[in-house]
């Protein structure tokens, strides 16, 4: 089964050291983050510009505190 170009930067989010964007929020695209900061709009934009159309993931980095269950 091919994955669709979400779950790769999916993938790419879960395995990536992001911790250098703790706290914000994160564009990727194609396996590299294409814009990052805490405003989410800002990002967005500058994604949305980037991306030419293609979709890219939103993610925000949780803090180290954060627990996932």
């Amino acid at each position: 089964m091919n994955e669709t170009t979400l779950e790769k930067n999916y993938h790419y989010f879960m395995d990536a050291d992001v911790s250098p964007y703790i706290g914000e929020w994160i564009a990727i695209l194609e396996n590299k983050i294409i814009s990052h900061g805490r405003n989410l709009k800002e990002v967005v934009r500058i994604a949305n510009n980037i991306s030419k159309g293609k979709k890219f993931l939103l993610a925000r980095v949780p803090s180290e505190e954060t627990m996932i269950f």
